[in-house]
């Protein structure tokens, strides 16, 4: 008997022992959760304000800032890897119309995603993912699919086979593209760490990226106005597809962008040369941007002769914390064209000019203001085509208002009123003006 008891007082005994350790193990296991929890956090917040929505032109090539991976958890290879995916969108709606007769004519053209008149759209619902790259060297991708009205104005959306043949697609009908879809390689270049002068890493995309001419931008509640311009719509490309490389130079004062690609709009090459773009975007003042960007290549189907080249010049500027400008020079020409369709060949040029201004009121009350002016004295760029028909001048002028309705949501009104100088006289059913009305509701998430 007296062994049993002393073999039941011994387990009491190590139980005793083992019981504070239990709880200082469960105590600190509950620490650690707690402090995962806490890092995950702080990632979530430094996503947010990386990210906080500005109506000013995101860089070219803009991306979502990196965030070093959350420490191991339990969940599997697939759990982890989606946990440094990030992903967003936004979704915008419009209505838009004409002021004055004939209203059977509905809406010219003019900033060519025009609507008709007296309608309601969805004009975008995009999703985007992306992991971005390590800075300090490591690999990522983004993907943003499209869908909406807006869709058939600016996608080519793969509409051809690997051979170039047409797969009897039609950008018209479409309302599904990809507007972007690249992978991407920093690459660290650790024999220039120490230069102030050399670029110490290079950032390499390969795929479809959008272009890096002109100040607007695809996705509506990034611009100030709820109509895109008219350079925008006729002056410039919207994507490419091909390899772009970009570092910085001068202590990052001066970014480069170098690339190779399709051409204007090609998922698929469709002559035998290449398009290369080249552009550098610096501060030259505080708040002031500076960005100039040029193409140069043919883009002529089954045509390798008459490089197309464009250079396009943007210039911000914050000039007080509520009032911000930004101006837009792009200048192109294209030889080797029948403008005339007589079979005489010629070189079209054309050019534009665009004056911003946007002042923040409140909190959630803005106004933007825009000026514009588009030259195609050859009616090669223009809506109308090439020909005696139709306007060789446009000048626009578009007042929008913009109210935030909520942390997400921007309510946008505007009123446009176009000029367009034609020597039939018919660009807008045989008057000179066409005045327009529009509203837009975004909602912004991600």
């Amino acid at each position: 008997m007296g062994k049993i008891q002393r073999g039941l007082l011994g387990f009491w005994l190590i139980g005793m022992c083992l019981a504070p350790g239990a709880v200082f193990a469960e105590t600190t296991s509950e620490v650690t959760a707690l402090k995962a929890q806490i890092d995950a956090l702080s990632r979530k917040l430094e996503a947010m304000d990386s990210k906080m929505m500005t109506m000013e032109k995101p860089a070219p090539g803009a991306q979502t800032a990196y965030i070093p991976p959350a420490p191991a958890e339990q969940g599997g290879v697939l759990h982890t890897a989606m946990k440094d995916i990030h992903m967003g969108g936004y979704v915008e709606t419009q209505y838009q119309n004409k002021i004055g007769q004939p209203q059977q004519n509905g809406n010219v053209g003019r900033s060519l995603s025009d609507k008709a008149a007296d309608t309601f759209s969805v004009n975008a619902a995009k999703l985007w993912f992306e992991k971005v790259a390590n800075p300090e060297g490591g690999a990522g991708f983004r993907i943003d699919m499209m869908m909406g009205s807006d869709v058939r104005y600016y996608f080519n959306n793969f509409q051809k086979d690997n051979l170039g043949n047409s797969n009897n697609g039609s950008s018209g009908a479409t309302a599904f593209a990809f507007e972007q879809a690249y992978v991407q390689y920093i690459a660290p270049l650790s024999f220039w760490s120490g230069s102030k002068i050399l670029p110490h890493s290079i950032d390499i995309k390969a795929g479809r990226m959008v272009t890096l001419a002109g100040n607007e931008v695809i996705e509506g509640y990034q611009n100030w106005n709820i109509s895109r311009s008219v350079s925008f719509g006729y002056a410039i490309p919207f994507t490419h597809t091909g390899v772009r490389a970009t570092y910085a130079l001068f202590n990052d004062y001066l970014t480069v962008y170098q690339g190779i690609n399709n051409g204007w709009d090609n998922d698929i090459e469709n002559n035998s040369y290449k398009t290369f773009e080249n552009a550098f975007s610096f501060s030259p003042l505080k708040d002031v941007k500076w960005t100039t960007a040029t193409y140069f290549g043919p883009e002529n189907n089954g045509a390798s002769g008459g490089k197309r080249f464009l250079a396009t010049n943007v210039l911000s500027w914050n000039a007080t914390k509520k009032l911000s400008f930004a101006g837009e020079f792009d200048i192109g020409n294209q030889p080797r064209v029948d403008i005339a369709q007589d079979g005489v060949f010629h070189t079209a040029q054309w050019f534009d000019y665009a004056a911003y201004a946007r002042y923040q009121f409140t909190e959630k009350l803005a106004a933007a203001y825009r000026i514009e002016m588009f030259d195609d004295s050859n009616r090669y760029r223009n809506w109308t085509n090439v020909g005696t028909a139709g306007a060789t001048t446009d000048l626009a002028n578009t007042l929008t208002l913009e109210y935030k309705l909520h942390e997400n949501m921007i309510a946008r009104a505007e009123y446009r009123i176009d000029y367009a100088h034609a020597g039939d006289g018919t660009v807008f059913g045989g008057n000179h003006q066409q005045n327009t009305l529009g509203g837009s509701l975004s909602y912004v998430f991600g």
